[in-house]
C-alpha cells in the first residue's frame, strides 16, 4: 500500500489535497456544459454530434463549449465561429472547476486532473458504442486492477472506474447485459446515440463533416454516383496490438482485381489505435480513410460493411444494408484479446467468412445476385440493440441533461 501512495504522490498532494478542496470553494456556474472528448481532444462520435445538436438550438442561456488539448481541433472550431476551449490554459482551468455538467465520450478524460479539477460536476458519459467484448468492471478482477493487489487503491486515487450521474444506453437489452455489468451510473437513458441522428438526415452539412476525413467522403459520394459499389471495412482493435496488416489476412492484389470486376471500391477505415500499415498507393479501388476520423458520414455513403468483433455493425443495422463479418482469427482474439459477452454467431446477424475466398464470394453473391439471407435476423438484433430508431437519440439526452442538472 505505501508503494502504490508514494508512486501516485504527485496526485494525492496536488489532486486529492489541493485542487478537490479548491474545487468545493468555486462555485459552479449552473448553465454551464463542457464536452470533454478522449485524452487529445478529437472531434468524433457521440460527443460531437450531441454537441452540434446543442449548437444548433442557439440556446443564449446556456453555455457550452468543446474542450480539447488538440490545437488544430480548437483552431478548426473557432474558425466555424464553434465554441471551443483549449487545455491546458489559466483558462481551462477556471472553466472546468466552475463546469456544472460535464459530458463525455470514454474514460481517458480524467488524465491531466481534469478529474479532479471537476471533481464536483454532474457527469454525463455516451460512450462510443455498444460493448460485445467485456470492458471495465466486466474485465476479470487482475485486469480491472492492474494485476496488483493494492489496485483498488490506484484506481481510487486517479479516479478510475468512478460512478457517473447519467450512462447513454440504446436499449434495456444492452443495459441489461452490458453496461450495467461494465459501469457505475446512478442512472441510465436508454437513449439511442447522437452519431445515429445523420442516418435520418438527408445530406450532412458542413458541422457533419468537421473532423471527418473530406476528402475521402468527397471522392466515395463520386464513385457511387457513378454506379460504383462501396465496401466498407471497419475492423477492431486488438489487445495484441495486430491488424490485418500484420496477420496477412488479405492479399490486395487479388482483392484489387475482385474490385475491378465487379465495380466495387474498397474503404479501409482501421481502428484509430492501429497503425494502418497498408500501403495502398498502387491501387485505385483501395482507399485508406484516414482512422483519426469520424467515420459516421462513411457509413451512410457505402453499401456493404466487412467487420470482425467491433460494434461499428451495431449502427450500421440502423441503415438496414448487408454486414458481411470477417473473424480470421476468432480463436487467437477470444483467447488472447477478449472474452464475448455474447455467442458470436447470434450476436452478429451476417455470414461469417474465415478467408478471403470465402470473403469475395460472399460479396459477389451480396453484389451481383442480390443474396442477402439474414434480413430477419438484422432485424432481431437492431430491436434488441435500439429502444428508438428515428433520428432523435440527441434531443432526449439533452432535454434529460437539461431537466435534471440546469433547470
Amino acid at each position: 500500500m505505501l508503494s502504490v501512495l508514494f508512486r501516485n504522490r504527485e496526485k494525492l498532494l496536488l489532486g486529492w489535497g489541493i485542487i478537490v478542496p479548491l474545487s468545493y470553494l468555486v462555485p459552479k456556474q449552473k448553465n454551464l456544459v463542457l464536452f470533454v472528448e478522449k485524452n487529445q481532444g478529437e472531434f468524433f462520435g457521440n460527443i460531437k454530434f450531441l454537441y452540434l445538436y446543442l449548437h444548433r438550438l442557439k440556446k443564449s442561456n446556456i453555455s457550452y463549449y468543446f474542450f480539447t488539448t488538440d490545437r488544430t481541433v480548437y483552431k478548426t472550431l473557432k474558425h466555424n465561429k464553434l465554441p471551443a476551449i483549449f487545455h491546458p490554459s489559466l483558462l481551462s482551468v477556471y472553466i472546468l472547476l466552475r463546469a456544472n455538467v460535464l459530458v463525455v465520450n470514454d474514460t481517458p478524460w480524467i488524465n491531466k486532473y481534469k478529474y479532479y479539477l471537476l471533481f464536483r460536476s454532474k457527469k454525463v458519459q455516451l460512450w462510443h458504442g455498444v460493448p460485445l467484448k467485456r470492458i471495465k468492471l466486466s474485465l476479470p478482477r487482475q485486469a480491472r486492477f492492474n494485476n496488483s493487489p493494492n489496485g483498488r487503491l490506484h484506481n481510487i486515487i486517479k479516479g478510475k472506474h468512478q460512478p457517473y450521474d447519467l450512462f447513454i444506453s440504446t436499449s434495456e437489452f444492452f443495459t441489461q447485459n452490458a453496461f450495467s455489468k461494465s459501469f457505475r451510473a446512478k442512472y441510465f437513458l436508454e437513449s439511442g446515440y447522437p452519431r445515429n441522428d445523420i442516418f435520418f438526415h438527408d445530406h450532412p452539412d458542413e458541422y457533419d463533416l468537421l473532423g471527418t476525413d473530406e476528402k475521402t467522403i468527397s471522392v466515395v459520394s463520386q464513385l457511387r454516383a457513378s454506379g460504383y459499389k462501396i465496401v466498407l471495412y471497419a475492423p477492431t482493435y486488438r489487445d495484441t496490438n495486430r491488424d490485418i496488416a500484420d496477420d496477412g489476412a488479405l492479399n490486395l492484389d487479388n482483392l484489387s482485381e475482385f474490385a475491378k470486376k465487379y465495380k466495387v471500391v474498397f474503404v479501409f477505415k482501421l481502428h484509430s489505435y492501429t497503425s494502418g500499415t497498408y500501403k495502398l498507393e498502387k491501387y485505385d479501388n483501395i482507399i485508406m480513410y484516414d482512422n483519426s476520423k469520424d467515420i459516421q458520414p462513411l457509413l451512410k455513403l457505402s453499401d456493404v460493411l466487412i467487420t470482425d468483433y467491433s460494434s461499428v455493425y451495431v449502427d450500421y443495422l440502423l441503415l438496414d444494408r448487408p454486414v458481411i463479418f470477417f473473424p480470421y482469427d476468432y480463436e487467437k482474439y477470444i483467447q488472447k484479446d477478449r472474452d464475448l459477452l455474447f455467442d458470436y454467431d447470434w450476436i452478429t446477424p451476417g455470414p461469417k467468412c474465415y478467408s478471403q475466398d470465402e470473403l469475395q464470394k460472399t460479396l459477389s453473391d451480396c453484389i451481383l445476385g442480390q443474396k442477402d439471407d439474414f434480413v430477419a435476423n438484422r432485424e432481431e438484433i437492431k430491436n434488441l440493440a435500439f429502444k428508438y430508431k428515428d433520428g432523435n437519440a440527441s434531443r432526449r439526452i439533452w432535454d434529460y441533461i437539461k431537466e435534471k442538472y440546469i433547470t
